[in-house]
Parts: structure tokens; sequence; C-alpha cells
């Protein structure tokens, strides 16, 4: 038996005998769609660790099903005249998990650590005049400009988030990890169970301060209905699958597109959640040839087939769409404008503009994961339109923790670490804005995700739509940013599916939202 079934088998095991002295009804066992590589939520910058963040602490404000914020920490809020001015009052009786109570003093320190430490948190501190207590339950806010977004930002929106911590936590070092996190939010994260690789537990919080308003996508109240959520690891989708079959399981977030028609035919509902489609895309490495050439990046977009690379992702029974968007087709800025030289693949017209680019038949370092079935397949399928087009490909495959400590590492050359290019895919409720797409963050300082891209102007045009002063001025002006996306190209689309989580008959309460909410769940 192979270690990772056996670190399974005893994973279950454990499992069992902890619901064995509990009610099971009151136990919500999940396959999540891999496990969480950092705890602290300000950090953070993968789905699962926003799906994480997100049980454990809670933000000031959340994102309604239309994406809208809606006040959760927030009790109410006043803003000047001039619009640079907010005042905001927690609600009364906000606890964190050890007892201590929520105050601005923790607020502040957390969204100071969020700002420093993020792309999307520094949009903000750009515009910040100020951040100062008033109170234990009041602070403010001051903006050297006025920007339509701040309550957006304060949602959570993509990840990491501005989640709230304890002042002592939001303060630590960088380099001090936070191995025990003790948040505000619906569920407690029992770090006594952790098992690294195969096992997270978290139980409700009986002292979490439940909003009145109904649930509506990741705002409102968040009723916990099961006493402990428990993940259990499982890099195979086929163990996943008949887990859920057999009732092992109750639920499993991030379905493998091939086991949907399995899981159906045993009674599984089978659906997708989330608010917008799921975005595919091939990102190169900025940082090294050929692909700091915009001629080998536009080479690279004549050489995805979305008609190819969409059903093996989404699957036969999958549902998927062409979308050439540098947000989601069918969301409020999902232009195409631009694209039209790209829509059809043409490999000779790719030999050419690699050759252009000084491309001599190096080989070129492509990473993958086959722990998600979506990067998996798109690897395969990159891997062998790369060589059609002449090139040599080493696909280097590691578990996804790995992928991404390897696609974060800066500056690094081919043979130390380096590489050339990764497929990836993102939940369309944070790839469709300029704000959260952090693939569209084009800073030349450093900061940009993996990739790091550079491009100046494309920047610019990006502060101007986030500068927008309404949603009409901000469609305007993402049209006008989507066209110089296509002139620099930060990455390839590849289309768009619904990424499908799955749950058995007796779980009931699975909400739409912008991300997996494991409150509101049932299970009988």
């Amino acid at each position: 038996m192979k270690l990772s079934a056996i670190t399974i088998s005893l994973s279950l095991a454990l499992t069992a005998a902890t619901a064995a002295a509990q009610d099971a009804n009151r136990v919500l066992k999940v396959v999540p769609s891999t496990d969480i590589s950092e705890l602290d939520p300000t950090r953070g910058a993968n789905l699962i660790s926003r799906v994480y963040s997100q049980m454990v602490f809670d933000t000031l404000y959340a994102l309604d099903k239309d994406l809208t914020p809606q006040p959760m920490m927030v009790d109410k809020k006043t803003v000047s005249e001039d619009g640079l001015t907010y005042t905001f009052t927690l609600r009364q009786g906000l606890k964190f998990h050890d007892g201590s109570p929520v105050t601005t003093r923790d607020v502040v320190a957390s969204i100071e650590r969020w700002m420093n430490g993020t792309s999307i948190g520094g949009q903000l501190k750009s515009r910040l005049a100020s951040l100062t207590s008033v109170d234990d339950l009041t602070f403010k806010l001051v903006l050297n400009q006025k920007f339509g977004l701040v309550e957006f930002m304060l949602a959570g929106p993509g990840a990491p988030i501005a989640a709230i911590m304890r002042e002592a936590d939001a303060k630590r070092p960088d380099n001090v990890p936070l191995t025990n996190p003790i948040g505000s939010g619906p569920f407690k994260y029992v770090a006594s169970e952790r098992q690294a690789g195969a096992r997270a537990v978290f139980e409700r919080n009986p002292d979490y301060l439940v909003r009145s308003e109904p649930a509506n996508g990741l705002a409102g109240a968040r009723n916990v209905k099961v006493d402990r959520v428990e993940w259990t690891i499982m890099p195979d989708a086929t163990t996943a699958a008949n887990a859920l079959a057999t009732g092992e399981v109750d639920f499993w977030d991030t379905v493998g597109p091939d086991l949907t028609p399995f899981l159906r035919k045993r009674g599984v509902t089978v659906r997708r959640t989330a608010s917008l489609p799921t975005v595919a895309f091939v990102r190169p490495n900025f940082q090294l040839p050929p692909f700091n050439d915009v001629r080998a990046r536009q080479a690279l977009a004549l050489l995805i087939d979305q008609d190819e690379m969409m059903p093996a992702v989404a699957g036969d029974d999958g549902k998927w769409e062409h979308c050439y968007s540098f947000s989601i087709c069918g969301s409020v800025y999902g232009t195409e404008s631009g694209s039209e030289p790209y829509r059809k693949v043409d490999i000779p017209k790719a030999k050419k503009l690699l050759a252009e680019a000084g491309y001599k038949g190096e080989t070129l370092i492509l990473i993958g994961t086959p722990q998600l079935a979506p990067i998996n397949a798109m690897t395969q399928i990159l891997a062998r339109r790369l060589q059609e087009a002449g090139v040599k490909v080493d696909v280097q495959m590691t578990d996804f923790p790995g992928m991404l400590q390897r696609i974060n590492q800066r500056n690094l050359p081919i043979g130390s670490g380096g590489y050339n290019l990764f497929a990836y895919y993102a939940v369309g409720t944070s790839w469709f804005h300029p704000l959260t797409n952090v693939s569209l963050d084009l800073n030349c300082e450093g900061k940009s995700w993996p990739g790091f891209p550079c491009d100046p102007e494309g920047e610019k045009l990006r502060q101007a739509f986030l500068a927008a002063p309404d949603e009409a001025a901000r469609k305007t002006a993402f049209e006008a940013f989507q066209k110089r996306m296509w002139d620099f190209i930060p990455y390839v689309p590849a289309g768009q599916f619904d990424v499908v989580n799955a749950y058995r008959p007796n779980i009931s309460g699975v909400l739409d939202s912008y991300f997996l909410a494991y409150w509101n769940i049932e299970k009988k």
C-alpha cells in the first residue's frame, strides 16, 4: 500500500473514531480541494486558504451572492461629505475564540498587516491618509483621495483577505508562523488534530455572534448547523469519489470532471456553487526568456485552442464556454475586445514569432500538479501544443503546495529552480475584477503575482479603473484596459468552465456564494 493511502486510511479511521463519540449527523466529513499551506489569513493567497480563512476569521464586510459588500463585524458606518473620512462602529459582543473581546486595536493592526503584505491591500494603503482607533468599538479610516471600493476591499475579495486577527498576532514578525490561529469566525481551528497533508479539523464556535439578516452569499447569518467539519486530504480523485459514494465522507470540494457521471448515478448531488464560472489560463514567466519578449507571448496565445483545452478540463458532462476576456465572460466586465487576432490556432505563425523572440531550441520548464485535475489536463495539452511548435518541453509535476512554492520563487535561472510557464485556474468571483485578479497586477516594484509581469502602461490603465467614481466609469475604463492586455498578454485565457462540488443526499443548505461556505449546511 502506498504511503498516501496509509495516511488517508489512518485519517479516516481517526475521523470515524471521533465521530463515534458524537452524533454522526453533527460531523460534516469533507474532502477539500487540497491541503492548507498557510494559516495566516492575511498571507494565504490561494483558494483553499480563502475557504479556511473565512471559517476561522471574520471580516468587517462580506460579499453577498451578487458580489455586493454587506456589513458583518460592522454595526454602522458614516462617510463625510467630501467622501474621504469613514467612521466605522463595530457590533457589540464580538469575541475571539479565546474569549477576549474584539476591539478596534485588533482591527487597525489586522488591516495594516493586510495592507503591508498584499497587492490588493496595497491599493488601499496607497490611498490612505490615516487609520486610527477612536475607542474600543469605533475606528476612522481617512483617505487622501476618493475611492469607491473601500467596503468591497474590506469584504475580503480574492485572497489574502483583510481578516481580523488578535492585535498581537497581527503585529508579529513576518518570519514567525501562525501555528494556532485564534479568530472570531464561526469555526474554531483545532490545532491538536492537525495532520499536515492529511487532516484538518474545525469545531463550531458557540460564541459566534450571528447576524440577523438571512444568509446571502457570504453575507448575512452564518449559522453553523454541525458540531465539527473534518477535512481529509485525498490527492487521488478516484479514492475521493469512492469515499463519497459509499458514505465515508459527506462532501467533496472540486470534483474531478470525469467522475461526475459516476457520482450522479449513485444519487450524489454535483453542481457549481460559485457565483461565477472558473477561468482557465496559461501564465508565462516574464523574468526569463523567451516570454520576457511579447512576441513569444503572442506565439503562446496562438497555440492555445480553447476547443481542445476546455473539454479536457470540464469533462464530457461539464459545462464550459469560450472566453477571451481578462475578466469573466457574462460578468459586468466581460468584454473580449482586442482578442480577435488570437482566436484561432496558427502554429506556423507561432513558430515564426518564437524565432523572432530569440528562441533557439532551449528546453522550457513547464510546472504542473496531478493533484488538481484541471491543472493536470491543461499542463498535458499545453506540453503537446508547445512540442508541435518545435519547442522542447520539460514537464515538472509536483504536489500542489510544491507547485505554489515553486511558481512563487523570483529571479531564479533555469536549472536552479527557475521555470518558464504554468497552467492554472481561478474562481471567477475573484478573477472578474482587476482589483482581485492578482495576475493583472502589473506593478514594476517586484510585488506582482507569480509570472511577475511589469507593464507601466497597463498598470496606469488598471489604476484608472480603480479610481473610477462609479460603475459606468469603471466599465469604460475596463474596455481600454482589456485592449491593452491583449497588446501586452499577461496570461493567455484558455476558456471558462464550471468547477463543481458534490455532496450526499442527506446534506442540505449548501449556499451559492463567492467562495464555498461551510455554515448553513445541515446533515440528516
